[in-house]
């Protein structure tokens, strides 16, 4: 079976960041799971701290992700969320990665899901920088290429690979300076 991620709302929320991860996803280097709970917590906060934004298309994008990637959803992890023992804002999370089989939950929030409530499930959390670059180890050529291909599908406006990586590196460092050193 395929290295399962649990994607967190706060890596959901950076449409740049979501992209690559989404985009590493297709490539079966990885399968990503999320919550109902996960993609709505995503989108208010997009909502509510981007309220210039059209609700409209953040609503799109969110349905295609539902529609894109069917096998994502998590779903009867409700009845766990009160035992979980980690930070009690992000217990949904931690039982939709043990209901959904995930093998790791990417999130900026590591002080929320501690070894100790982790541990009895076999899961790992880990920043998306060190996840991403951890799926560059595990398949570099396949990464390399959902990244090439990037730029192809950006038309309005047209960007290249560097220009995707200046907004991405915000969020993945690290990540950022493995591609830009394959391109060079």
């Amino acid at each position: 079976m395929p290295f399962v991620a649990l994607l967190d709302a706060n890596v959901l929320y950076p449409v740049t960041l979501c992209d690559a991860l989404l985009r590493i996803a297709e490539t079966g280097v990885f399968q990503a799971r999320w919550s109902e709970e996960i993609l709505k917590e995503a989108a208010d906060s997009i909502k509510r701290n981007t309220p210039t934004a059209d609700s409209a298309v953040i609503d799109r994008r969110f349905r295609w992700m539902r529609e894109s990637f069917e096998d994502a959803m998590v779903t009867g992890y409700q009845p766990l969320v009160p035992v979980m023992s980690n930070d009690p804002k992000d217990r949904h999370v931690l039982a939709a990665a043990v209901i959904g089989r995930a093998n790791m939950i990417v999130t900026h929030n590591l002080k929320d899901f501690p070894a100790e409530a982790l541990d009895p499930y076999d899961i790992e959390a880990q920043h998306p920088d060190d996840f991403l670059c951890n799926q560059w180890e595990l398949d570099e050529e396949a990464v390399m290429a959902a990244m090439e291909r990037w730029p192809e599908d950006l038309s309005k406006p047209p960007q290249t690979l560097e220009q995707i990586l200046q907004r991405l590196e915000r969020h993945v460092p690290q990540f950022c300076a493995l591609v830009r050193f394959e391109t060079i």
